[in-house]
């Protein structure tokens, strides 16, 4: 039987003749200020705010929420480690805040071409000029723009499931003290209930010697089921992040699968 050597554990814790273009249809803000959000409801992040009479390129439609491209001046974030020279050196997920928190609003591809804005968060995100690909959503009733054009648009179906962001892991980010390190471990996962964050639901235990464990990380599973490794030695493939007031890292979980 193994011992299993526990530390404290702290715990942080948008009317004028308007027409399409193209495949938009320029619409303009009636209703302000208008705030401009990384989903299709109230609650998800907004990125800006549009004042009367804005000119807005409008890409789809849905019940109460149009799709529309970024407007002038609209920032987005990225991981730092992922721009150099002014280029993206990896395809990387566009976010409306600084974090995986934060809704993915675009995608960028290897070699596009960014404009960075500030310095880096603690934990490594910087904001760049949104791209052009890059889909932001308002509410319908506070643009005016021409109906027969808006009805040639592509049309989408408004969620019903819970929004993003992730409060929680928003909270967390907001006390990360450096960046992420993507890691690979093998060791063993047990529940962890003396944390009141839900989302951090194990601790990660590393082998020392042939019968010892020892804790080095707090897991938040990030939609990986880990109970099932109860007592299996598992490796996990995710990113570390030092936290401030924690005495372990903090660990997000991408895949976790069984170890030899």
């Amino acid at each position: 039987m193994k011992k299993i050597f526990v530390t404290a554990i702290s715990a942080l814790l948008v009317v004028t003749n308007l027409s399409a273009a193209g495949n938009t249809v320029k619409g303009k803000v009636i209703k302000y200020p208008l705030n401009v959000r990384a989903g299709a409801g109230m609650k998800y992040t907004a990125l800006l705010q549009l004042d009367k009479d804005y000119e807005v390129e409008i890409t789809g439609v849905g019940k109460g929420w149009m799709t529309i491209k970024p407007p002038e001046n609209t920032r987005v974030w990225v991981q730092k480690e992922y721009i150099r020279n002014g280029k993206l050196t990896n395809s990387v997920n566009f976010r409306s805040g600084p974090g995986t928190g934060y809704e993915t609003v675009g995608i960028g591809r290897r070699g596009t071409k960014v404009a960075v804005h500030g310095k880096a968060t603690p934990s490594g995100w910087i904001q760049i000029t949104a791209p052009e690909n890059v889909t932001l959503y308002i509410g319908s009733p506070a643009v005016a723009a021409d109906k027969k054009a808006l009805a040639k648009l592509p049309k989408f179906k408004v969620p019903t499931g819970k929004p993003l962001p992730n409060e929680e892991l928003i909270n967390l980010e907001g006390n990360f003290v450096s960046a992420g390190k993507d890691i690979t471990v093998n060791g063993y996962v047990y529940a962890e209930s003396q944390s009141h964050l839900k989302s951090v639901s194990h601790v990660f235990y590393e082998p020392v010697g042939d019968e010892d464990l020892t804790p080095r990380y707090l897991v938040m599973p990030n939609n990986v089921k880990l109970d099932k490794f109860k007592d299996k030695k598992v490796r996990l493939i995710g990113e570390s992040y030092k936290v401030k007031g924690w005495k372990l890292p903090l660990l997000i979980v991408k895949i976790a699968r069984a170890a030899e």
